[in-house]
């Protein structure tokens, strides 16, 4: 080959070299769009965290997991936060891992539980107020008439001014004492527990004791004074619900009438005193007892006053057919005389006919009915 081709050989290849360059080019620059165009593939979802199976959950919890729920919501996540999050997909309680996470972050934020009288000065609904302010108007009338009883006092108008003067201090002190606060009703019927509750069983066990009139006022008004001022601690410590509290009031009342039939059926011949310790002693058996249930089981307030009605339509039921079934135990006795009529359905020989007057030689003489 002369030089001459192979100068043209040469030339020929680098002419189709540059013409390949541009079309290698285009083919990168049409492949990057395409890439950066496709997005990027997500890392795959990693699977929920498993419950800790090192927390054992409480057969309580495990049977009403919502319990554990209240404990958190009352308490602000401070108490019941280890069951809730133990419980973490439960099937029976779905809201678990939810209420666990805002409770972390709540408590991770370290902010201090809102004490109770803040949230009660908070503004809403406030229930239990006029229940309170009822309950102790009336009581401010019941310390009028135990000052009347105390002092002595006597006289048409004299004695009507006590009341008087107790009823405006009860209205007057609970409307004050709850003008910036919330109370709930279960709050409420706490401390108008103390003020009934106590002012009876102190009246019962000074009757019990055989004191005198002052001495069962005297006592009534200091145990419900002190009565009183232990439901004030307990609603302010502890807020019960309305359901706690009415259960323990159905089982005071239940009790108090359960001891009193109680002791009359197995005890006819009893001394009053010795009845009206046992009523008594049967009203504080049933404070323990509603006390030990309210903690136990947790029931609202209508659930508790249907169940205290049909315990009241069965007792009068059952005494209304002890009632029907005993009749009258009296023997029937006709005395046979013009001047009264006889038992219904008594015969009488010597009854004179109507209109006749009777002959003087008939003798009266009891006719028994056969």
């Amino acid at each position: 080959m002369s030089s001459r081709d192979r100068a043209t050989a040469l030339v020929t290849v680098f002419a189709i070299a540059l013409a390949a360059l541009p079309a290698t080019a285009a083919a990168q620059d049409a492949a990057d769009p395409a890439a950066s165009a496709s997005p990027q593939q997500p890392p795959p979802p990693q699977p929920p965290a498993a419950p800790d199976a090192t927390v054992e959950i409480s057969a309580a919890v495990a049977a009403n997991p919502e319990t554990a729920l209240s404990r958190v919501l009352r308490s602000g996540c401070r108490d019941g936060l280890a069951d809730v999050r133990a419980l973490a997909g439960s099937p029976n309680a779905p809201w678990a891992d939810t209420v666990a996470r805002l409770c972390d972050d709540i408590v991770g934020q370290n902010l201090p539980a809102p004490p109770m009288a803040v949230i009660r000065s908070g503004s809403g609904t406030n229930e239990g107020r006029g229940r309170l302010v009822l309950w102790s108007s009336l009581y401010g009338i019941w310390w009028g008439v135990a000052t009347d009883i105390l002092f002595d006092i006597d006289g048409d108008r004299a004695v009507i001014l006590p009341p008087l003067v107790g009823m405006a201090a009860g209205l007057g002190i609970s409307l004050a004492a709850t003008r910036n606060m919330h109370l709930t009703v279960g709050e409420a019927w706490t401390i108008i527990t103390g003020l009934d509750y106590d002012t009876f069983n102190g009246a019962l066990w000074a009757g019990g004791f055989d004191m005198s009139d002052k001495g069962v006022v005297g006592t009534a008004l200091a145990t419900s004074v002190a009565a009183t001022s232990v439901g004030l601690l307990v609603a302010n410590a502890y807020s019960p619900s309305a359901g706690d509290i009415e259960l323990v009031r159905s089982s005071l009342l239940w009790s108090t009438i359960g001891g009193f039939l109680g002791g009359a059926a197995l005890a006819p011949d009893a001394r009053a005193e010795n009845m009206l310790k046992a009523t008594a002693a049967a009203m504080d058996a049933g404070l323990l007892i509603g006390v030990a249930l309210a903690n136990s089981y947790e029931l609202s307030r209508n659930r508790v006053l249907i169940i205290d009605a049909g315990a009241l339509a069965g007792g009068l039921t059952g005494l209304g057919i002890a009632w029907l079934a005993a009749g009258s135990d009296g023997a029937c006795v006709s005395m046979v005389n013009v001047s009264g009529p006889p038992c219904a359905g008594s015969v009488s020989a010597n009854r004179p006919a109507i209109g006749r007057s009777p002959s003087p030689t008939a003798t009266t003489r009891p006719v028994a009915l056969e």
